[in-house]
């Protein structure tokens, strides 16, 4: 094996650059992934456009979606062999504290996220992961397929977790990226009733379509809410999921959700505090959730994945290699091309 690797590092916001980096080595109860498949979530492009919550120190190493194969093993790992194909969470709670004690792990204060706040991300060709962190794969499902399943883990979260659906609620989808269709998915999988989706790119409004999605709105042809409104005689839906971060879309989920229904927040918003109206949400005593990625739901996220429930070629909409990490970015950030979800392929 090599002793170093190429890394997209993103060394500004907006800007990545090809870099040899030495090979990591796995430590005792880790080992050593090829990675195969890294898909581009909304939070890289947080970073990409330089929207960061916190202060951070430049170069990056992005990407934390991703399914590879084991290329070494540390102490400890004899018993994992080489060439296990696995799909890759992207999270090492401490196993500590008092969140991880109650299975809570996904709020855990001292977690290792991978392309977070100091920790290494996997766009590159190697990457070390805990014992922890590997779900193998069957040889039928696609590498690319398995780095879908920490976002359908969020869906299935959101839903399954936090929802706590009883069936045949109505949903209102804010933003059909893919978390939002992600969302749509673990809707439907719950026995949603009806489920409305908004976007403004016309591709992603076709994704929600075959994924379900009862009815879709062009969001810059007018308001969602009233469009909801018209389709549910005023009363509004049960569940509003906003998907997208956008402020405005934030503010609307008051006024979209149904007397005692419930609200989650998902999307990440570009600046930290909103004005929110209140006095609509205690009016109808409305249940705001703000949702944080995912606990428990990576191995069903897999069977669905691998049964074929979902169809994966709905999302992957487009694939580069890591050479065209920069590209990617820009496509998605720009979201031309009806592009969905980016794949990087390595």
């Amino acid at each position: 094996m090599a002793e170093t690797m190429t890394a997209a590092l993103l060394v500004e916001p907006g800007h990545f650059e090809l870099r040899q980096m030495p090979v990591p080595a796995p430590g005792e109860g880790e080992v050593l992934l090829r990675v195969r498949a890294v898909g581009i979530c909304g939070s890289d492009l947080h970073f990409f456009r330089g929207l960061t919550q916190r202060e951070t120190a430049y170069p990056l190493l992005l990407g934390h979606e991703f399914a590879g194969e084991v290329a070494r093993v540390g102490p400890g790992m004899a018993e994992v062999q080489l060439g296990l194909r696995v799909a890759c969470a992207p999270d090492r709670p401490c196993g500590r504290c008092e969140w991880c004690r109650k299975g809570e792990t996904n709020v855990c204060p001292d977690v290792r996220f991978a392309a977070s706040h100091g920790e290494p991300g996997c766009l590159c060709d190697y990457f070390v992961a805990h014992a922890t962190q590997l779900h193998p794969i069957a040889e039928r499902v696609a590498f690319e397929q398995a780095a879908l399943f920490e976002p359908v883990a969020t869906g299935l979260h959101i839903v399954e977790n936090l929802v706590r659906p009883a069936g045949g609620e109505s949903y209102a989808v804010m933003g059909a990226g893919p978390d939002g269709l992600t969302a749509l998915f673990a809707a439907r999988q719950n026995g949603a009733s009806k489920v409305y989706v908004s976007d403004l790119v016309p591709e992603r409004l076709g994704a929600a379509e075959a994924l379900g999605a009862t009815a879709t709105f062009n969001a810059a042809e007018g308001s969602f809410v009233e469009f909801i409104l018209d389709r549910t005689d005023g009363r509004g839906v049960d569940v509003v999921i906003e998907a997208a971060g956008a402020p405005a879309a934030i503010q609307d989920t008051f006024h979209a959700a149904a007397i005692h229904g419930r609200v989650v927040v998902l999307g990440i918003p570009p600046v930290d505090e909103l004005a929110l109206d209140l006095t609509a949400a205690r009016r109808r005593e409305l249940t705001l959730i703000a949702a944080r990625r995912t606990v428990g739901k990576y191995g069903r996220a897999l069977e669905l994945i691998s049964s074929g429930a979902l169809d994966t070629d709905t999302l992957i909409t487009h694939r580069f290699p890591l050479r065209d990490t920069q590209q990617a970015f820009e496509r998605v950030r720009d979201r031309r091309d009806g592009i969905v979800k980016g794949m990087i392929i390595l």
